[in-house]
Parts: structure tokens; sequence; C-alpha cells
């Protein structure tokens, strides 16, 4: 296993034991929760790998394809790109550019982490809330794409809107870890390396 940001261990500064073990349960709860999307997504990659590959092969050798498999290819890349973003944010792999801010003290960027994860909730709040009343809608209307299938438009999103809620939940987790930790009311453990956890 290798240990990521998700994974730490909270070390007390003077809080209460059973608050940080309440945290610390939150928090691998939460990875467990982003581990399952991720898997769900990469499930959502085959299934395109699968579909594209036999849409191919059947224009090739006969006159026909997949029906609808615009739709059911776009209704998977909703799922691929969208269920791993709160993986990636946990990890805190988004691409970002750090030629300064490597050179400042540690302090600094603590606090550089919690504005990143309070603008970031500034950002993806409005988008939660939106993606919240399109599954409403969706459900509601019943809508469904034209096509031989007829394809309910609801499961993608579905998978549109609770992408982005794991997503705006690691980023309210990060910016309270964060902001605790800049404070000094905990310390987070360095993640180990692959070859230290291995041992």
């Amino acid at each position: 296993m290798v240990v990521t940001e998700r994974t730490e261990r909270l070390q007390s500064q003077g809080s209460p034991a059973v608050s940080l073990r309440a945290l610390g349960c939150a928090r691998g709860s939460l990875a467990w929760l982003e581990n399952v999307f991720l898997l769900i997504a990469v499930v959502c990659i085959l299934g395109l790998c699968a579909v594209i590959a036999s849409s191919v092969l059947l224009r090739t050798f006969s006159s026909s394809g997949i029906p609808d498999e615009i739709v059911i290819v776009g209704e998977m890349m909703i799922g691929a790109l969208i269920l791993p973003l709160a993986f990636v944010a946990a990890d805190r792999g988004f691409i970002s550019v750090e030629i300064f801010t490597q050179k400042l003290g540690p302090k600094f960027q603590q606090a550089l982490n919690v504005l990143t994860a309070v603008v970031g909730l500034i950002a993806v709040a409005p988008i939660t809330y939106a993606a919240f009343l399109s599954v409403v809608d969706a459900f509601e209307s019943g809508a469904y794409f034209f096509g031989l299938l007829e394809l309910p438009k609801w499961p993608g999103h579905t998978l549109f809107f609770v992408g982005y809620f794991l997503f705006f939940i690691r980023l309210i987790d990060l910016a309270v870890c964060d902001s605790l930790e800049a404070l000094g009311v905990i310390k987070c453990k360095q993640p180990e390396t692959t070859h230290e956890v291995a041992n």
C-alpha cells in the first residue's frame, strides 16, 4: 500500500485525542470512498475501450455499428473524468507551478495549502449545486437521449453530481485539516515512501 496524504496519521498538539481519532476515521472513510470512485472510473475507461473497439470492428467488417455509441461514450467519459477528482485533490496531484513557492518556508506552504483549498471550494460549490439541480431535473422529467436505445439522462447526471460532491467534501476536509495544521493544532506526519511502507 502506498501511503499518501489521504492516509496520513494526525499527531496531537494539545487537542483532544477523541476528536483527532474521529477526524482520522472520517478521513479514512473518505479515502476509502475515493478509492471506490477511482475503481468505477477505471471500469468506465475499460468500457470506453470496449465500446470504441467494438464499434470500429463492426464498422470495418459489417455495415453497422453500436446503436447510440456517441451517447454511451459521452456518458462513460463523465465517469472517467469526474469520479477521480477527489482522489487527485487528496493527493494534491493537480498541475501546479512551484518555481517560487518551493523556496518559501513551511509556514508559507501551509498558508498556501489553505488558500488553495478555500479557492477550490469557492469554485466547486456552484458547480456542485448546479449538478444537484440537474440530477433532480433528470429524475423528475424522465429525460432521455434521442436514439434507438432512448437511454435515460440520469446516470450521467448522477455520476457528475456524486463526483463533484465527493470532490467538494474532500476540499472541505483539506481546508479544515490544513487550517488546523497552519494554526498548530494538529501536525500531519510526513507520508512514508513506498519502500518504507513495504518494509
